[in-house]
């Protein structure tokens, strides 16, 4: 079968399907081919380059679309469902995208909150004039997200002796009790939540719901010299209100691994604040190209046989 691999800069993963699929063809497809190449694809993996209308439509044999990870934003799932081609994800347990992701959220709250930037500044300046940063330990930590990445920050956390505050859609006692929660927050009362957290660490799905969640609002919610940490997706966080609470001092600093335009323009202004970021890589290594690779390849052999998809979302 052919199978496209979209944003074919992710070598890596196209690496391990290849390995992991010999007797397919992996087909490393740029964006800008994808309308060639779709026609005659019976598999395509988004990564993240957007499957539209159009793209869906053209794909007579297309018969499944497997994304390489959790977020399937970039996919017109309406249209799949029209067409009757299935969508299916990798989930944070199966693909070990729980872990990876939480291990860079650990980093980028003891990076931020420490302001490492700063650090980083000062050491190209030759001086000895530190910042006095934020810890962890004894924290109010507020994760937002409490599915599979958040569940693993909050164990990740545990060491710390950090109180921890979640946010979830829906009221889960049993989570709660499970990862030592102290309180456990609905969506609707994100603003609660954040009260008093000297972190706040975003670890959600892009939806119509939680698009700006993260809002003026909330971040006036949140006390003076906390720390905010993204590694959901840029949308979640509205920009102009971020820039203000980075220059007000409402917080701290941020950790951003996601950003509102993918590649980020590396003279954004967001930079002249007091931000450690990364490039949308909290996945990126070892434990999430091994499970993820287990999960595509199961369900394309799934596929083949005839038999139920795992991990449909649409």
């Amino acid at each position: 079968m052919r199978v496209l691999m979209c944003s074919p800069d992710l070598a890596a993963i196209t690496d391990v399907l290849r390995e992991a699929l010999p007797e397919h063809e992996i087909i490393p497809t740029e964006p800008d081919a994808l309308a060639r190449e779709a026609p005659n694809a019976e598999v395509i993996i988004p990564a993240r380059t957007p499957i539209d209308a159009a793209t869906i439509g053209s794909a007579s044999r297309l018969r499944l679309i497997q994304q390489f990870g959790i977020g399937v934003d970039h996919v017109d799932l309406e249209a799949a469902r029209t067409r009757g081609v299935p969508v299916a994800n990798a989930p944070a347990g199966p693909s070990g995208i729980g872990k990876a992701v939480a291990e860079f959220a650990l980093m980028h709250l003891i990076a931020a909150g420490r302001q490492l930037p700063t650090h980083f500044r000062t050491l190209a300046a030759r001086s000895i004039a530190v910042p006095f940063g934020a810890s962890l330990f004894g924290a109010r930590v507020c994760i937002v997200g409490v599915g599979g990445v958040g569940s693993e920050i909050a164990r990740l956390l545990k060491p710390f002796g950090a109180t921890l505050i979640g946010v979830k859609r829906t009221p889960d006692p049993e989570l709660a009790a499970e990862l030592g929660l102290a309180e456990l927050y609905t969506s609707d009362r994100l603003n609660e939540a954040v009260r008093n957290c000297g972190f706040v660490v975003l670890s959600v799905p892009l939806t119509d719901e939680t698009h700006g969640l993260v809002n003026r609002t909330v971040l006036d919610a949140m006390p003076d010299g906390s720390v905010l940490v993204n590694v959901s997706r840029g949308p979640v966080v509205e920009r102009e209100p971020l820039i203000d609470a980075l220059d007000g001092g409402r917080l701290r600093a941020a950790g951003l691994d996601v950003f509102w335009e993918e590649p980020v323009d590396p003279a954004d202004p967001v930079f002249e604040r007091e931000v450690f970021a990364t490039p949308h890589g909290a996945s990126a290594c070892d434990i999430f190209l091994r499970g993820t690779t287990a999960v595509v390849r199961g369900n394309i052999q799934r596929m083949e046989a005839g038999q139920p998809l795992k991990y449909r979302v649409a």
